[in-house]
């Protein structure tokens, strides 16, 4: 009961009214927030500008397999030979590649991009939302990089966007309204963000500056706390969930959470079912793994602007339904084959019997 007593004062605590004081200083910390975002997001245009110019050098790369050996993190990141797999694993000629590849970077980048405009479009002086509309901008920005590579481009105004990542993280900290909960932890936090920045700036600068083997292996070493931060802010918006938000904001939190959970469902089973990473294997399922993060921006457009939020707890109900059920008859098909199989194997003696398989697909 006392405990209970606690958090019902710390919650009328922070709705509070503030001074007139605190919301001068608000205000004057939202307009310079915005500022610097709308900075960011000039910077992020410029960078779509500088991919779309590049796409006739990219196809024609391509087609005449003159793409040049590129190198991030010292790995081989493109040439000819991986284009020419990529092709072949899609069974399409160098000149079809070139332009399905292209299109399905665009169309992707550009469901982030709508959202994202759409967002600003009702931004107004609310500054998470001119956050919000930067993130979904500047997602895309790491697919379409292979265009940069393949064609050749010099990238070091592209590479820039790399020190911008650990946004992503105060992104996901401070969804949905912008504010830090728990308050005690910004300062874990902004240790995480940091050690997050030095990672992605040593890997910046390591294009042109040589660094020892120990210092790149050491650097690369602290991207565990950035692993550990994921399950921070994991921490933090379930605190959030629990004691501090709205009904309208434990909506906006299910449909972010939800789409991340069933990007990542997805890609673990995938992952399992081939053996092989995604990212790192040729092939449609590469391409699907890229398309399914569409539904990143579709959530956080919903979320943000607050339509139909609470249709989440239906959709997550009959999904949940649904997925078992399908889980379920797939199971039983499974285990029909075998053991119809098993029966008319014994009969005929054949390790595979097609009407084994016929008659579990009409049962």
């Amino acid at each position: 009961m006392a405990a209970q007593m606690s958090v019902a004062g710390q919650r009328l605590k922070s709705e509070d009214p503030p001074g007139p004081g605190a919301e001068r200083a608000d205000s004057r910390w939202s307009r310079l927030l915005i500022a610097v975002l709308a900075v960011l997001i000039a910077y992020v245009i410029a960078c779509y500008v500088l991919v779309l110019t590049s796409i006739p050098a990219y196809y024609r790369n391509i087609v005449s397999l003159s793409v040049p050996t590129s190198y991030i993190g010292g790995e081989v990141a493109a040439n000819n030979v991986m284009v020419a797999t990529e092709a072949a694993a899609r069974g399409m000629s160098l000149s079809t590649y070139a332009i399905y590849s292209v299109t399905v970077n665009l169309l992707v980048a550009a469901g982030f991009v709508l959202a994202g405009l759409l967002i600003l479009s009702k931004a107004q002086q609310e500054w998470f939302r001119w956050f919000t509309a930067f993130m979904l901008l500047f997602f895309p920005l790491g697919t379409l990089e292979w265009v940069l590579l393949v064609a050749g481009i010099n990238q070091a105004f592209y590479q820039l966007g790399g020190l911008l990542w650990p946004a992503f993280l105060i992104f996901l900290y401070l969804f949905p309204n912008g504010r830090a909960v728990p308050r005690w932890s910004r300062w874990p936090m902004a240790v995480i963000v940091g050690v997050h920045f030095l990672v992605q700036a040593t890997g910046f600068a390591s294009y042109y500056v040589e660094f020892s083997a120990d210092l790149l292996q050491t650097v690369s070493s602290l991207f565990v706390v950035v692993l550990i931060g994921f399950a921070f802010i994991l921490f933090c918006q379930v605190y959030r969930y629990r004691y501090v938000s709205t009904a309208v904001e434990r909506a906006q939190i299910k449909w972010f959470v939800a789409t991340l959970a069933l990007i990542v469902v997805f890609s673990v089973a995938d992952t399992l079912i081939s053996g092989q990473v995604l990212q790192s294997r040729p092939g449609f399922s590469a391409d699907l793994d890229n398309i399914s993060n569409l539904l990143i921006p579709a959530s956080i457009t919903i979320a943000i602007l607050r339509y139909r939020l609470w249709d989440i707890d239906v959709i997550i109900r009959k999904t949940l339904i649904y997925t078992t059920l399908t889980a379920m008859l797939a199971l039983v098909y499974f285990g029909a084959v075998v053991l119809l199989q098993q029966v008319f194997g014994s009969l005929t003696g054949a390790d595979k019997s097609p009407l084994a398989i016929v008659i579990s697909t009409l049962v």
